[in-house]
């Protein structure tokens, strides 16, 4: 219960506009004592918060969520400089496995399935289904691969939250696509919103007239 309240709170403080936040590292003002603990042996445990600033061309970003013995676990939010939420991805052992989502200005734009494998081991099993004849077959498969894209991803337009296309993996191998092409009624209120843009109004554009201004 206390994880749900803190992911609560951090969703609170991370989510609110920048200028809000520190200006060096964007980092919301988290008591220490509830996060980022480590346990007797050392190893990361419980809520971690971690913050990133730009460098060397990379932009900043914010990500936080739960370890478990030093490995990534359950569920994982990234968010950019500016706090908004990019993508939310699931861990077990410090790998991917299970549903992702990613996200463009508060929009989701993706959501797929990976399937981690076990790095304890050298090799893993994964069960398989063969897209022809639907007759399952177990494969083996070396860990050092870390996670596998496996199942159906689905993308949709940023814009408006159309589908766009749907994709069907097995082991990293795409074994079937289909993109949904813009319906009519969909074309027709694109192209009346992109008709309203500026640079599609056919006018030429002419700057505000200079206006002395005088301050008393």
């Amino acid at each position: 219960m206390k994880y749900i309240l803190l992911i609560s709170y951090v969703c609170l403080q991370v989510l609110q506009p920048a200028k809000a936040q520190s200006s060096k590292t964007n980092t919301p003002a988290i008591p220490q004592g509830d996060i980022n603990k480590k346990d007797t042996k050392g190893k990361k445990t419980g809520m971690w918060l971690v913050s990133m600033p730009a460098r060397m061309g990379e932009a900043g970003y914010t990500e936080f969520g739960t370890y478990d013995e030093g490995n990534k676990a359950g569920l994982w939010y990234k968010l950019d400089g500016e706090g908004r939420l990019t993508s939310i991805e699931t861990y077990r052992n410090n790998v991917l496995d299970g549903e992702v989502k990613y996200y463009e200005n508060g929009r989701v734009t993706c959501i797929g399935y990976y399937r981690g494998l076990n790095p304890r081991y050298s090799h893993d099993t994964i069960d398989v289904i063969d897209p022809v004849s639907h007759k399952e077959t177990r494969r083996i498969i070396p860990t050092e691969r870390s996670t596998l894209k496996h199942g159906t991803w689905r993308f949709y337009d940023a814009d408006n939250g159309r589908l766009v296309r749907e994709e069907d993996y097995q082991i990293d191998e795409l074994v079937y696509h289909k993109d949904y092409p813009m319906s009519k009624a969909d074309s027709l209120i694109y192209l009346k919103r992109e008709s309203k843009m500026p640079h599609n109004k056919k006018k030429q554009y002419t700057p505000p007239p200079a206006k002395q201004v005088t301050y008393n």
